[in-house]
């Protein structure tokens, strides 16, 4: 073991990164959905970290989680096609998504994924690697006229660049809508409709108003407004000549063919999935992102690495990721401890068998990643920060079932080869110039609001690299 790995188990002992602290009693089942509502990750007992699966029979509704990878695996890939979004699911992300990709089902679902597919091959997302790096070194441009020490806000710094990675990859920066405005809508909407909801739970229809959507409807105006703006911009270029038009997700969307048969995306489908893109690519990236950077403050040993790691590449960081063996498993580590979506959540449409537990049509059934990625029979010391665990040999002991930040089967996330390139330019670009150093005594608790985000935010410190090193690091690497 190394020296660095030795200095982080010493100080694994002694530092937990923040996590609510499991319930030492059962709940009722109107006392979960209670918890449910208030911070769903707060809601589960310390039983759910121990068991593979809680099953609650109920006259409101049966109620099954899932913590077994055999079990996630059966409902995510084997017997898939049983497993639908949950009403409580779309509940929350239709009224804004629409029908993209997030909610779709069925022979929608298969086309929308069908034809989206070829956007996030290898090769394309390479082409968008040097705009995700001037968006970075903008943001970094303005740190640089701040003192040494400056306190900022990490996460709204890191919503305002993704925010601005994606006007640049989907609009090629030919946006209406200012971040302000939009981040403003966002917050509103997933404040007001990202709780759970008990109309859901109830079985009430889901035309009934609720004011937590009447809160979220003005939002919801505003961003699909400005999408259709957009949209019908771009259109008018492709009109004019292929020349005219820049090749970027928005233009790919209206223009690329269903393999099967050819069809393009119809107008509320574009609208939709480009909802869908924003709202999955600029809110989950930035959360990671800050949820990492929160962690390589309490562990400085694992942020010299990580530093050393991207100051070696140089100007050359944008294009040579598959280097960065380092930041990626400190990022794969991240989001184990504060996945992106920290629920799955599916309504079993006929009955089944899942870990021999026999459940009934209709049976809500919860794949709580947050559960399983802390879980004590899946995991060695599993609330402590440890990247190793994605290092060489000890990331193949790792089952496939039992790591879920992007989901499994069908249903995995069709942006995750983008999201972590996103991720790792940001955080290298990042790490080779500034450390970042949590506020003493600032409140960090997770919550979860569809995305996991910090509730009271993460005030930080930016300090500069020693100014000699970082220079002899990046001349090593130009």
């Amino acid at each position: 073991m190394s020296e660095a790995e030795n200095s982080f188990s010493d100080a694994r002992v002694r530092i937990r990164p923040a996590a609510p602290e499991p319930h030492r009693k059962n709940l009722t089942t109107v006392g979960l959905i209670l918890e449910l509502r208030k911070n769903p990750i707060a809601a589960f007992g310390a039983r759910a970290y121990r068991e593979p699966y809680i099953y609650i029979r109920s006259r409101l509704r049966h109620f099954l989680m899932v913590c077994d990878p055999e079990g996630a695996k059966h409902v995510l890939l084997d017997n898939a096609q049983n497993y639908v979004k949950s009403d409580q699911v779309q509940r929350q992300l239709k009224p804004a998504l629409g029908n993209g990709l997030v909610t779709a089902e069925g022979e929608s679902w298969r086309f929308q994924r069908r034809t989206a597919a070829p956007l996030f091959q290898p090769r394309l997302i390479d082409q968008f690697l040097p705009a995700m790096r001037q968006a970075t070194q903008s943001m970094l441009e303005r740190w640089r006229e701040f003192p040494d020490g400056a306190e900022i806000e990490i996460t709204e710094e890191l919503t305002r660049l993704t925010y601005d990675i994606i006007s640049r990859t989907m609009f090629s920066g030919d946006v209406t809508m200012d971040h302000g405005s939009m981040s403003r809508a966002l917050s509103t909407y997933l404040v007001n409709v990202g709780r759970v909801d008990f109309a859901a739970a109830l079985g009430l229809p889901q035309w009934l108003p609720t004011p937590g959507r009447m809160r979220a409807w003005p939002a919801l105006r505003f961003f699909r407004r400005e999408i259709r703006t957009l949209i019908a911009k771009r259109r008018v270029q492709l009109a004019a000549g292929t020349t005219t038009a820049p090749v970027d997700l928005l233009t790919l969307l209206l223009t690329t063919r269903d393999p099967d048969g050819g069809r393009l995306f119809g107008e509320k489908e574009i609208e939709d999935n480009i909802l869908t893109f924003i709202f999955a690519g600029h809110e989950t990236t930035a959360n990671t992102v800050a949820w990492t950077l929160y962690l390589l403050s309490l562990f400085p040993e694992w942020d010299e690495r990580v530093a050393a790691e991207a100051a070696s590449l140089g100007s050359n960081s944008a294009c040579n990721l598959e280097v960065l063996p380092v930041a990626r498993c400190v990022i794969e580590e991240s989001m184990r401890l504060y996945p992106p979506a920290p629920l799955i959540a599916r309504d079993a449409i006929g009955a089944d068998h899942v870990g021999g537990i026999a459940i009934e049509p209709g049976t809500f059934v919860l794949i709580p990643i947050w559960v399983i990625q802390r879980h004590n029979a899946l995991w060695q010391d599993p609330d402590s920060f440890d990247p190793g665990r994605f290092m060489a040999e000890r990331r193949n002991k790792i089952p496939r079932f039992a790591y879920l930040p992007f989901g499994a089967g069908p249903r995995v996330c069709i942006g995750m080869g983008f999201a972590m390139e996103e991720a790792l330019v940001i955080l290298s670009t990042i790490a080779a110039e500034f450390r970042l150093a949590l506020k003493p005594d600032h409140p960090v608790e997770p919550m979860a609001r569809i995305t996991l985000r910090p509730l009271h935010g993460l005030r930080m410190k930016i300090h500069r690299r020693v100014p000699d090193q970082a220079s002899v690091a990046s001349a090593a690497g130009s």
